[in-house]
């Protein structure tokens, strides 16, 4: 199968992943049908898309003469979009961190996975071109088919078996997940001193531009870093029993990384 210089591409989902994906391929390809178990999202994704693909909200009527169907719904779905759609000549990838692409295996003759490392939600704008893809091809020819169409729309295409990828995934939901949650208990302490985040921001951004400089480990500041037991004390004496826990559980780990305290 010869996949023309601008593909043909069915976008399977309707979320945050699908869409961010969706709006960056048309300017490369062309979105021939869009799927949601749920018509009216499929609908919304696909009036958001200058050709406005048609759309569907039943799985046997995916199109068969896709070039790429890409796989963007919850992790526990994929097998069942697998195995209920059309047996098709076209490459299927999924494009989740965490699922191993021999998921598809049973289902699909070329299948891979389509995963790019970036945290979207439909109401913010993102620069596709920044966010780093990551392939796999149940071969070789169907891994250089998906990182032809990922170098269409991103400057970063790399290799990741299921192994990379799901470390790739881990490390992503320490540094984007657990990490915005600590801003939000950050928030939610200020707010109550009639404060908010925002006045954080100039920190926050500083200690991201830091680690293009040196390493997370060699950039940590502050009193666990110093093993000033002092202020930590004080600290924690000033917060609610959860906030308390969840202090001194992070305090006392990064005490034993700096050597002040033994496990």
């Amino acid at each position: 199968m010869v996949i023309p210089s601008r593909p043909r591409v069915c976008i399977i989902g309707s979320g945050n992943v699908a869409t961010h994906l969706a709006l960056a391929l048309e300017e490369v390809a062309d979105i021939v049908q869009v799927y949601s178990h749920t018509l009216s999202n499929a609908q919304n994704l696909s009036d958001k898309l200058s050709k406005h693909p048609e759309v569907t909200d039943t799985l046997s009527g995916i199109c068969n003469d896709a070039d790429y169907y890409l796989i963007a719904v919850k992790d526990d779905f994929i097998e069942t979009v697998a195995r209920e759609t059309p047996s098709t000549d076209g490459i299927w990838a999924h494009t989740s961190g965490s699922v191993p692409m021999t998921v598809l295996a049973p289902y699909k003759k070329r299948y891979g996975v389509f995963y790019p490392l970036q945290t979207f939600s439909k109401q913010v704008n993102v620069d596709f071109s920044t966010v780093p893809l990551f392939i796999e091809g149940n071969n070789q020819d169907t891994a250089d088919e998906l990182c032809s169409l990922a170098r269409k729309v991103s400057t970063t295409v790399e290799p990741a078996d299921s192994n990379r990828r799901q470390a790739l995934h881990i490390a992503a939901v320490f540094a984007c997940n657990f990490v915005n949650y600590m801003w939000s208990q950050a928030d939610d302490l200020l707010r109550k001193e009639g404060l908010d985040i925002s006045y954080l921001q100039p920190l926050l951004q500083e200690t991201l531009r830091k680690i293009s400089d040196c390493s997370p480990r060699e950039a940590m500041t502050g009193p666990a870093r110093r093993g000033d037991m002092n202020i930590i004390n004080k600290h924690i004496a000033q917060l609610d029993s959860r906030k308390a826990k969840m202090y001194d559980f992070i305090t006392r780990e990064i005490l034993k990384d700096y050597g002040y305290e033994q496990d």
